[in-house]
């Protein structure tokens, strides 16, 4: 029995189609995985079906019944639940309230969010969406993101038992041994359009989902071997960093030189961010040593007088402040980004995330940094956008800087960066040139989603 149907979802983002007329079929009682590459739309297609977002077109019908038009509480009514990325659990709640607020009768469990692990974490905010009992249909936004192998496995198990309960489960996550392992089916979005949908193992091996997440060029397509590296910028021996006195990042050996592009690559969860803030001074770090432009010192405000520029994802403009207003306060301008131009006089707040990451950008480089640590720049980004921007940073480096970019997208990544470092569970994994990396990862088959 098909527990929620979509056809032809259509979602806008102004001028640009984030989803692109969708179409999913969930059976009760099977798990569907939704996967694609970053920033194909997988979140967006979430919040609509959830009605956090609006639709620009399409059906959504749930247990036979039309729900495109009903508001999120409403379709939660009907027997909609979901998770969030981010979990959202309220942390001044114990576990059991956590539970009882959601419907649930919640089990005596008297412990704060904030002591549990992420791998509880991430079980207590699918518990809580599923409290009440009536989930006729279940969406997960990343629910994998930084597990470790045992928490991956009691994932794996509860999917399962909830499949096995008759709820219909969406899965979206970067975690292809747990998509392989759980999904009955499993559908690919690139760029808001569907590529591929069918068992597991089939959209595996598709050339287009290969395709998608490698790149379409030729193999040749990332940047040659670059010329000898120009004096360290950036020395990281042994970095460790985490949350609430939990590492993520575990002893981290990374450099960046002067003219060249250093990219971090790895899944959603592997530890890239959390490494860039703490290289950045922004999250204390736990251990190691690192020094940047030749001083050891971990205050953000000293580094960027030194020379440093960081541009990082949910980096909030000023509320009241127009683009060009944001731009006059550092002195910038759109000579470098010309696409922010039609922008000027729009207010910073209500640009797209990708916006305001290119605003982001333009901020820093308006202070000549002599190293820019630059976090998932092309996200929600129109293509022809993403070329742009990343001409900019390869032409920054170009000209004498250094650039360390954490990026999910590994052809874009390969082609505009030197060499780069894999991470996996907070480690480094492997490096090497871009060539070498594109080369191992298509030998393997390995895809970094």
């Amino acid at each position: 029995m098909t527990a929620l149907r979509v056809r032809g979802l259509r979602v806008r983002f102004g001028a640009a189609e984030v989803v692109a007329g969708l179409d999913l079929d969930l059976a009760a009682g099977t798990v569907t995985g939704l996967i694609g590459p970053n920033g194909a739309g997988k979140t967006t297609a979430l919040e609509a079906i959830s009605g956090l977002v609006p639709a620009a077109a399409g059906e959504i019908t749930l247990g036979g019944a039309r729900i495109e038009h009903l508001a999120p509480h409403r379709r939660a009514r009907l027997g909609l639940a979901r998770t969030f990325q981010a979990q959202e659990l309220f942390e001044d709640l114990t576990v059991a309230e956590n539970l009882q607020v959601a419907g649930g009768a919640g089990a005596g469990d008297d412990r704060l969010p904030s002591t549990l692990t992420h791998a509880e974490r991430s079980v207590l905010a699918m518990d809580r969406a599923v409290a009440r009992g009536d989930a006729r249909v279940l969406l997960l936004d990343e629910p994998a993101a930084g597990l470790d192998d045992a928490g991956r496995e009691g994932l794996a198990r509860r999917l399962r038992d909830l499949a096995a309960g008759g709820t219909a489960v969406l899965l979206v996550d970067h975690d292809m041994r747990l998509v392989l392992d759980v999904c009955d089916r499993v559908t690919v979005l690139d760029a808001g359009r569907v590529i591929a949908e069918g068992p597991p193992a089939e959209v595996r091996a598709d050339p287009e989902v290969v395709a998608a997440y490698l790149g379409r060029g030729d193999p040749a397509s990332p940047r040659p071997a670059p010329a000898a590296a120009g004096a360290t910028l950036l020395d990281a021996k042994g970095l460790r960093a985490g949350y609430a006195g939990v590492p993520v990042v575990h002893g981290l050996d990374l450099t960046v030189a002067a003219g060249e592009v250093v990219a971090l690559l790895g899944l959603n969860g592997a530890g890239k961010t959390t490494a860039l803030l703490a290289l950045a001074g922004v999250l204390p770090r736990m251990g190691g040593a690192v020094t940047i432009l030749g001083s050891e010192t971990t205050r953000p405000d000293r580094l960027a007088r030194l020379g440093m520029a960081c541009v990082r994802q949910g980096q909030a403009p000023f509320a009241g402040l127009t683009v060009a207003e944001h731009l006059r306060l550092v002195g910038g301008d759109v000579d470098r980004l010309p696409a922010l131009e039609p922008l000027l006089d729009r207010p910073a707040t209500v640009l797209s995330g990708g916006e305001q990451r290119m605003l982001a950008l333009a901020m820093a480089l308006a202070a000549k940094p002599k190293i820019l640590l630059v976090d998932e720049l092309t996200l929600g980004l129109a293509p022809q956008v993403v070329e742009r921007l990343l001409a900019t940073v390869r032409q920054l480096a170009d000209e004498g800087a250094g650039v360390l970019m954490v990026e999910q997208h590994l052809p874009l990544a390969l082609a505009t960066a030197d060499r780069g470092y894999v991470m996996e569970r907070g480690r480094i994994t492997a490096e090497g040139t871009a060539v070498d990396l594109r080369a191992g990862m298509a030998e393997t088959g390995v895809l970094p989603i």
